[in-house]
């Protein structure tokens, strides 16, 4: 009879899981040291018999054979057979916890992230609109923190994208970035950030308007990347709510600025409404590739506007100006966007859109406890209704 023990290229593949083949006759030895074990009889027939246990044990092909403890554990083939062994059945077990328990801390530091990150970046806003007029500011932030994104994608051997996918981001950039970041920006020389955050926390509303009016129309019930089932009672009923937050910020007057470019603000989150419902069907780059093009993309376009415009520095921006759009770069694009994707990826959707009912929330008490700004009764109001509206949505689509 032939003795097969494990040498070390064989210990190596141990840790986890070993295949072995024996000729009729064949043995294979382990000293267990106590952890768990999990042998399993592939094909064949083999004979077990360990050192101190009082039974020995044949398994047929399909079987299996588990314990824990320590001694010589022999395995004689009865007929040319394959076992599989995994002697990993307590570590795995442990890093399998350990990653679920990473996961969850990510999911929350990711969460916490977003609200407090996305929410935060209307009073960066307005700091950074003080010396930066808004095309420029715009267009600098996201052309600085897409070149960053594309750099480390690109060390990282992710593929450029092609000619299509550029013209793809392109779009998908503007409607996003150029019509909903934008037209906020510029609005927010106007009205405050709460008003800002409030009016654009409407988007999911407006998203599930679109993909209601696309799925009557029969433009997506082909495609297998963007379903749009049938909107359900709960959805509209969400809708009307939302909606109706919106009309008490309109006509609490809170919308009724000194500028008429203040209610350039409400088209905001229809074009990013548009952006997020085209992004479903368009040939993108995948991954975090395809955010980095549509914010260089987007942010060349936001460039070219102010350059357009005619925009020019009336004089060297302040320090706070700066760090606001340091900070906008930084972690409202770079961090906020790499949360976000890692939510889409990890949780629900809902879970994931959360942050169109807590931003306002978080910009309105930024601005009050930092930017000197005052909210009236019915932005509060407003934002709650929004938000209620925003959750029934959410939870009847999923």
């Amino acid at each position: 009879m032939r003795l097969t023990s494990l040498v070390p290229e064989a210990q190596s593949r141990f840790r986890d899981a070993a295949r072995i083949e024996l000729g009729k006759g064949g043995l294979w030895t382990h000293r267990l040291r106590g952890g768990p074990l999990l042998l399993s009889c592939t094909s064949g027939s083999v004979w077990i018999t360990r050192e101190g246990a009082p039974d020995d044990v044949v398994l047929e092909a399909g079987a299996s054979y588990g314990g824990a403890g320590r001694g010589l554990l022999v395995v004689e083939a009865l007929e040319p057979a394959q076992i599989a062994v995994d002697a990993g059945g307590a570590g795995k077990a442990l890093r399998a916890a350990l990653e679920r328990a990473r996961g969850s801390w990510l999911v929350l530091l990711s969460l916490v992230a977003l609200y407090l990150v996305w929410g935060s970046t209307y009073l960066a806003v307005s700091v950074a609109l003080e010396t930066l007029p808004p095309f420029l500011l715009a267009g600098v932030r996201f052309v600085t923190a897409g070149a960053l994104l594309y750099g480390v994608l690109r060390l990282r051997g992710v593929p450029r994208p092609t000619l299509r996918q550029w013209g793809a981001a392109a779009k998908v950039g503007v409607l996003l970035l150029v019509g909903g970041n934008g037209l906020v920006v510029v609005s927010q020389q106007w009205v405050s950030s709460g008003v800002a955050a409030v009016v654009v926390s409407t988007m999911p509303l407006w998203l599930a308007l679109f993909t209601t009016v696309r799925a009557a129309r029969g433009g997506a019930s082909t495609d297998a990347r963007a379903p749009a089932p049938e909107v359900s009672r709960g959805e509209w009923v969400g809708l009307l709510v939302g909606f109706a937050g919106a009309a008490l910020l309109h006509l609490g007057g809170d919308l009724h600025a000194e500028h008429a470019g203040a209610l350039l603000i409400v088209l905001a989150p229809v074009a990013w409404a548009l952006g997020s419902l085209y992004s479903r069907t368009t040939p993108l780059p995948d991954g975090p590739m395809a955010v980095a093009a549509e914010m260089l993309s987007g942010g060349a376009v936001m460039l070219g506007i102010s350059a357009l415009a005619g925009e020019q520095l009336a004089a060297a921006p302040s320090s706070r100006s700066l760090l606001a759009l340091a900070y906008l770069v930084v972690f409202g694009s770079i961090v906020g966007l790499s949360a976000y994707t890692f939510l889409l990826r990890n949780t629900r959707p809902a879970i994931a859109t959360s942050y169109a009912y807590v931003n306002p929330i978080v910009a309105i008490a930024l601005g009050i406890a930092l930017g000197g700004e005052r909210a009236s009764a019915a932005t509060w109001a407003a934002a709650a209704i929004i938000g209620a509206g925003v959750v029934i949505v959410s939870k009847s689509r999923h």
